[in-house]
C-alpha cells in the first residue's frame, strides 16, 4: 500500500479545495487517485459522508498489496467510515497470506476494525492460517478471528501450530477458532501443537492431544547397575593399568554418580577380582557375555541375589539360582580360593594354608594412624566415637598411634585429615617404624619412600629434628607424597628423586645414617586384601626379576648405614623367595653386618604381640593385618668389625665401601 499523501504534498489546487470542503469528504476518506482521475465527482458527492453511517466498498489501507488494483470504482466504502461506523463488511484481513489471487476485491469485503468494535463473527480465516496453500476462494464464508476470540463461538478451523505444508485450499467456514477454544473449554478437532509436522492440515478431526512419550521405557536399578560394573570389569581384565587406577579414572568420567553408586560397583568389582577364578568356572555354564555373568555373580555377592530380579531375564535368574547352589567344599582349593596355581603351592607350603587364603579373599578393615606429632591416640579415638561412632573406631590391638574402623568412610573430607592429624596407614606398616627405632637429630633414610606413610610416621618420631631423606626413582609417587608432608607439619623431610639404586645422590651418604628403612619392591601378595588385582597381574618370572632388584638395593642402601646404625629390610609378601631367602643371601655376603632379632625388639614395645624370631612375619589370619616381612640388620662398628674379619676376605666387596665416606662427601647437609 502506498503512504498517503499530506496536504503538504498535494498541488495547490488540491489542498484548497480540500480546506473548503468542495468535495464534501474529508481528504483521508477519499480513495487515492480520486483528485486527478474525477474530480467531478467530488463536487456531486453529499458533504457528510464521513459522518453518515453509509459504508462504501473501498478497501482497506491494510488490503494486500500486489494485488489487481484496476476495480477501485464507486462500490469501495471509506476505510474512515467503517472504523466510525462499525458496520461489519467481508472484507479480508490484513493478515491474510500474501501472494494470492487479489483479483477479487469487490464490494463484498468487510472491514477489520468494524469487525474489532462489533464483535459480530465473520468468516474471515485466521492470520495464523498456514501460508502458502490455495488462496484463491476467499470469498464470504469465512468467520473471523477476532469475533470468534471475543464471542467464544467455537468452530473448526485449524490451530496456528498445526503441521506446516499440508493441503490448505479448504478453508471454508467449517474451521473452528482456537481462542474460543481456550475461553469456553470446548474440545475441538484441532491437531495437538506437538503433533508431527507435514501432517493432514484440512481441518478434518484429529485424534485428542497425548503426552509426549519417551523414547524408551526407563532401565531398571538392577539393569543400570549390572550394565555398569559389567563396563568396569571391561576395563580392568585387560590388565593394562591396576585395577584402583582403573576404577578409579571411570569413576572420574561418570561424575553424575552418587556415593552410593560409586560404593556399590566399587565393592562389586573388588569382589570379582578376590573371587575371578571360581567366579569364571561358573561362568562357563551361563550365556551371553563373559564380562555381565562376572558382574552378576559380584552384585549377588555383595547386594545380593533377590536385588538383582528385575535385571535379569528368566535364564540369567535360573543359572543364577543353580551356580548359587554348588557346594565350595567340591571344588579345588586353588579353584574355591580362586588363586592360580604357581600362589597355590607356594601358600600350601605355609601353616594353616586355608585360613590364609580365606582371610586374603575377605576384604580389609580402614586402618588409621594418628600423628604423634600433633595429637595423641587417646584423645582422638574419643573424639572420633564421638563424631563417627557409626563407623566403630577401636583401638588397634599392636601399634600405639593406629585406629581401626569399619566401613568406608570419606575421611579425606574429615578435619583431623585435613589438618595432618590422621593418616590412612596399616598396622603392620605401623609397625615397621618400631623397628626403625628413629631418635631425635639423626639421619634416617627411607630408601623407596613411595607415597611417604612410613615416612610421615619415622619423621614424627623423630619430632621434626635432623635429617629424613625420602628416596624414590617415581616422581609422580614422591609428588604425591609431598601434600601429605605438608599437612604433617614436618620441616626435616626431604624427598629426592634418584634414578636407580647406584644414583650419585646414594653414593655421597655412604656411611653417614644411623638408620635406613627399605621397604622393597615386591609381588604384594601381603596386601591381596586391598589389591586382589596382583594375584593374577603377577607370575613366576616376575619374581625372580623382583628378586634381583631387591638385592640390588638391599646392597645399595646397606653402604649409607653408618658404623652402630641400624638397616631393616621389609616388604609386604609372604612369599619365601622375597623374605627370608633375601634376608639370608644379604648376610652371607656382608660379613659386616649382623642380624638383630627383631621379634624381640617388637615384643619390647607391642606385650601382646607374640612372634617367632628372628624375623617378623605378620599375616592377615592371624594378626588382622596385611602379610608383612621385617629382617633388622646392624652394622658392626669398626672394631668389632675387623675382629669379625680376622683371616677373613669380604665376599662381595661391599665392606671397604661401607665405611665413611672422603672429605668431600662429608660437606653434604645433614
Amino acid at each position: 500500500m502506498t503512504k498517503s499523501q499530506s496536504p503538504r504534498s498535494r498541488p495547490a489546487g488540491a489542498q484548497q479545495a480540500a480546506s473548503e470542503g468542495r468535495d464534501g469528504r474529508s481528504f483521508f476518506s477519499r480513495p487515492k487517485g480520486e483528485a486527478r482521475q474525477a474530480p467531478e465527482r467530488g463536487r456531486e458527492g453529499r458533504p457528510g459522508a464521513k459522518r453518515e453511517e453509509r459504508s462504501d466498498s473501498r478497501p482497506s489501507q491494510d488490503a494486500p498489496r500486489g494485488g489487481d488494483r484496476s476495480d477501485r470504482g464507486g462500490e469501495r466504502a471509506s476505510y474512515g467510515s467503517e472504523r466510525r461506523e462499525g458496520r461489519p463488511g467481508q472484507r479480508p484481513s490484513y493478515d491474510a497470506p500474501r501472494g494470492g489471487d487479489r483479483s477479487d476485491r469487490g464490494g463484498e469485503r468487510a472491514s477489520y476494525g468494524a469487525e474489532r468494535r462489533e464483535g459480530r463473527p465473520s468468516q474471515r480465516p485466521s492470520y495464523d492460517a498456514p501460508r502458502g496453500g490455495d488462496r484463491n476462494d476467499r470469498g464470504g464464508e469465512r468467520a473471523s478471528y477476532g469475533s470468534e476470540r471475543r464471542e467464544g463461538r467455537p468452530g473448526q478451523r485449524p490451530s496456528y501450530d498445526a503441521p506446516r505444508g499440508g493441503d490448505r485450499s479448504d478453508r471454508g467456514g467449517e474451521r473452528a477458532s482456537y481462542g474460543s477454544e481456550r475461553r469456553e473449554g470446548r474440545p475441538g478437532q484441532r491437531p495437538s501443537y506437538d503433533a508431527p509436522r507435514g501432517g493432514d492440515a484440512r481441518g478434518n478431526p484429529a485424534r485428542a492431544p497425548q503426552k509426549p512419550q519417551p523414547s524408551r521405557p526407563r532401565q531398571p536399578y538392577a539393569a543400570i547397575r549390572i550394565e555398569q560394573v559389567q563396563r568396569v570389569l571391561g576395563e580392568i581384565l585387560q590388565w593394562t593399568y591396576p585395577a584402583d587406577a582403573a576404577l578409579s579414572h571411570w569413576l572420574r568420567h561418570h561424575p553424575n554418580l552418587g556415593a552410593r553408586d560409586r560404593s556399590e560397583v566399587a565393592e562389586a568389582v573388588y569382589d570379582v577380582l578376590r573371587h575371578l577364578r571360581r567366579y569364571r568356572q561358573f561362568g562357563e555354564s551361563g550365556v551371553g557375555p563373559a564380562s555381565r555373568r562376572l558382574a552378576i555373580l559380584g552384585l549377588a555377592a555383595t547386594l545380593g541375589a533377590g536385588e538383582l530380579a528385575e535385571g535379569l531375564d528368566a535364564a540369567e535368574a535360573e543359572w543364577l539360582r543353580r551356580v548359587s547352589q554348588i557346594d565350595l567344599a567340591t571344588l579345588p582349593r586353588a579353584v574355591r580360593g580362586s588363586i592360580p596355581d604357581w600362589l597355590d603351592e607356594r601358600l600350601g607350603a605355609m601353616d594353616s594354608p586355608e585360613t590364609l587364603i580365606e582371610a586374603l579373599n575377605r576384604q580389609a578393615s580402614l586402618d588409621l594412624r594418628v600423628n604423634p606429632l600433633k595429637v595423641e591416640r587417646d584423645a582422638m579415638l574419643a573424639e572420633l566415637q564421638q563424631g563417627a561412632g557409626r563407623y566403630q573406631p577401636v583401638a588397634m590391638p599392636y601399634s600405639p598411634w593406629g585406629i581401626r574402623m569399619e566401613g568406608r568412610p570419606a575421611i579425606n573430607r574429615w578435619p583431623q585429615f585435613e589438618n595432618g592429624s590422621i593418616e590412612v596407614q596399616d598396622e603392620g606398616s605401623q609397625l615397621l617404624a618400631l623397628l626403625v627405632g628413629p631418635r631425635r637429630g639423626e639421619m634416617i633414610i627411607d630408601f623407596c619412600a613411595g607415597a611417604g606413610g612410613k615416612t610421615l610416621l619415622l619423621g614424627a618420631l623423630m619430632r621434626s629434628t635432623g635429617r629424613l631423606y625420602a628416596f624414590d626413582v617415581s616422581a609422580a609417587r614422591l609428588a604425591r607424597a609431598k601434600p601429605r608432608f605438608a599437612r604433617s607439619g614436618l620441616s626435616n623431610v626431604v624427598p629426592v628423586v634418584i634414578d636407580n639404586e647406584n644414583d650419585a645422590r646414594v653414593k655421597r651418604l655412604a656411611g653417614k645414617a644411623q638408620r635406613v628403612l627399605v621397604d622393597a619392591p615386591c609381588s604384594g601378595i601381603g596386601t591381596l586384601r586391598r589389591n586382589p588385582d596382583l594375584k593374577w597381574r603377577q607370575h613366576p618370572e616376575a619374581l625372580a626379576e623382583l628378586g634381583q632388584l631387591q638385592e640390588r638395593i638391599l646392597n645399595s642402601a646397606a653402604r649409607c648405614v653408618a658404623p652402630g646404625g641400624r638397616l631393616v629390610y621389609a616388604t609386604c609378601s609372604l612369599l619365601v623367595e622375597e623374605n627370608e631367602a633375601q634376608a639370608e643371601r644379604f648376610l652371607a655376603s656382608h660379613p659386616d653386618f649382623e642380624r638383630l632379632d627383631a621379634a624381640e625388639i617388637l615384643a619390647a614395645r607391642c606385650e601382646n604381640l607374640k612372634l617367632e624370631g628372628p624375623y617378623v612375619q605378620l599375616r592377615p589370619d592371624v594378626h588382622g593385618t596385611d602379610g608383612f616381612f621385617a629382617a633388622v640388620f646392624e652394622r658392626r662398628k669398626k672394631g668389632a668389625a675387623a675382629d669379625a674379619e680376622v683371616g677373613e676376605v669380604p665376599e662381595a666387596g661391599e665392606a671397604p665401601e661401607a665405611e665413611p665416606a672422603p672429605a668431600g662427601a662429608q660437606d653434604e647437609p645433614a
